[in-house]
């Protein structure tokens, strides 16, 4: 690495946007094969894990990549957690006067509701399928419960930051999400539907796209060029609009029909050996990587032409 870097050189913040719910993809991806590339790029350059899960479970998957330094989004934008300073740097929640509506609102679709609190989260379901689905592919073990009396009591007790919504089937959780909005109206939340079978509620005012502006202030970055958003194995539209220096997974692209609009389609493999041959270099048998060069909007193009390829 040359000496000769300045402090602009490390203005960059890379995006990485996971579902940690999607079990298999977490363990080979962020866990197993990209946890050495995530851990080198934040030696040189701001690193954001972005998720819709709650803060406790991203916490628990960084400690498990190893990742010393960077940021977390979690609760969609809800909560901003410094690693390096072990300290949430921004954290909103939802009107408490609203969650009892919203909670209600997911019981009667016979629906699982998980809770995101402020020290753990918690989920009801009186659904076994659902709460089987979500517990078979989530991080952390799920505690959840069919006890109204004991989930309305964790409720009142604790502040919570998002609440995610999940049926095993997407259908049945599109219909359930459409009726949804329907009904809020002028309330202080907003929702976003996933990828997959669920959609997340938070206070109005916080989004990934919003929290991903904080931390730009936080850090002085004003250039949109500086920002790169890498969707592994969920998106979010906004972000995908506003970062045009992005890379998106092919089933994700599909699933989320940007496949005619993008012009970047890799699949897992590619996106990690495109990384490592343009930003890394082999360093012999121990399997780590070295920097070779700072992100910039070149590099990027070249990594856009190579898996154009594919």
């Amino acid at each position: 690495m040359s000496s000769s870097l300045n402090i602009e050189q490390f203005k960059k913040l890379i995006i990485i946007d996971i579902n940690p719910g999607n079990d298999e993809i977490t363990k080979d991806l962020v866990i197993g094969r990209l946890s050495k590339v995530i851990k080198n790029v934040a030696l040189y350059q701001n690193v954001v894990i972005l998720a819709h899960s709650t803060l406790l479970l991203l916490k628990k998957m960084t400690k498990d990549i190893g990742l010393k330094k960077g940021y977390i989004i979690s609760d969609n934008g809800a909560r901003i957690y410094d690693i390096a300073r072990d300290k949430t740097i921004y954290d909103n929640s939802i009107n408490h006067n609203e969650v009892s509506a919203i909670v209600h609102y997911g019981i009667m679709q016979n629906s699982l509701v998980l809770i995101s609190g402020n020290q753990r989260e918690y989920a009801y379901s009186l659904n076994l399928i659902n709460a089987s689905f979500l517990n078979k592919h989530h991080y952390l073990p799920l505690p959840y419960t069919n006890d109204y009396t004991k989930f309305t009591k964790f409720i009142n007790s604790t502040i919570i930051h998002s609440i995610l919504i999940l049926q095993k089937n997407r259908q049945q959780m599109k219909r359930v999400y459409d009726a949804f909005n329907m009904v809020k109206k002028d309330w202080n939340f907003s929702a976003l539907a996933g990828q997959h079978s669920f959609f997340v509620i938070t206070d109005k005012n916080d989004s990934k796209y919003n929290a991903i502006l904080k931390i730009m202030e936080f850090l002085k970055i004003i250039n949109i060029n500086d920002v790169y958003y890498y969707a592994l194995n969920t998106i979010d539209d906004q972000c995908v609009v506003a970062f045009k220096n992005h890379l998106i997974h092919q089933d994700i692209a599909l699933l989320s029909n940007y496949y005619n609009k993008i012009t970047i389609q890799a699949n897992i493999d590619q996106i990690i050996t495109n990384i490592r041959n343009f930003f890394f270099n082999q360093s012999g048998s121990n399997n780590t990587y070295k920097t070779k060069e700072i992100l910039d909007i070149k590099t990027l193009n070249k990594i856009v032409n190579e898996a154009k390829k594919y």
